[in-house]
């Protein structure tokens, strides 16, 4: 297995030319074994609205004496290490962090967009209801730890769906993949190379 770093913000709000970011979390791991945990409250420099509050708790006060982006982004960064970027959504996350100059080049791997394919028949995509449906017993909260452990757990599952298909389906969406841009494509590359280890084991019984 390899060691993935799920990682998760909260902001000011959507637009990362004009928002900025007042939360970190990243939850290092490899399959389903926590390897470390990073979380921080971060000064945004601005008012953070009301509506954003409501939805994540975090207000002005708590944030008031916390540290810049700019103060933790040797931590974080030496946190991550060359380690792919997991989020849901995570373009959203990574474009927040990569105008901050970080992460510029990292892998990265989307849980939304793996289940979307993994899940053709799931009724909603967002990561609350996500758990819900894989009967992950973890809240996703709108905060970032919670909701960095919650795409953690989401991984693993639909790690193991990916491994769970049949080798032809696999062939052929690691072939497809080769053609977009989309945050999935390693993740089926990997289960490939899993399955095509196997593939020997199997015939030999």
């Amino acid at each position: 297995m390899t060691t993935i770093v799920s990682l998760d913000i909260e902001t000011t709000g959507l637009d990362e030319n004009r928002e900025a970011i007042i939360e970190i979390a990243a939850v290092k791991f490899n399959g389903r074994r926590i390897e470390n945990e990073f979380n921080t409250l971060i000064n945004p420099g601005k008012h953070i609205p009301e509506f954003i509050t409501g939805l994540t708790g975090i207000d002005d006060a708590m944030v008031r004496q916390a540290p810049r982006l700019r103060d933790i982004a040797h931590e974080l960064t030496a946190f991550v290490g060359d380690a792919p970027i997991l989020g849901h959504n995570v373009k959203f996350d990574i474009g927040f962090l990569r105008k901050a100059g970080l992460f510029e080049y990292q892998q990265t791997i989307d849980t939304y967009e793996l289940a979307s394919v993994l899940m053709p028949t799931a009724s909603r995509y967002n990561l609350g209801s996500l758990g819900q449906q894989l009967n992950i017993l973890l809240p996703a909260t709108h905060r970032a730890l919670d909701d960095a452990r919650v795409t953690q757990a989401a991984y693993v599952r639909l790690f193991e769906m990916a491994c769970e298909l049949p080798l032809e389906i696999l062939n052929e969406i690691v072939q497809l993949g080769d053609f977009v841009d989309w945050d999935a494509s390693w993740v089926f590359q990997q289960a490939l190379k899993n399955r095509s280890k196997e593939a020997p084991k199997a015939k030999a019984h």
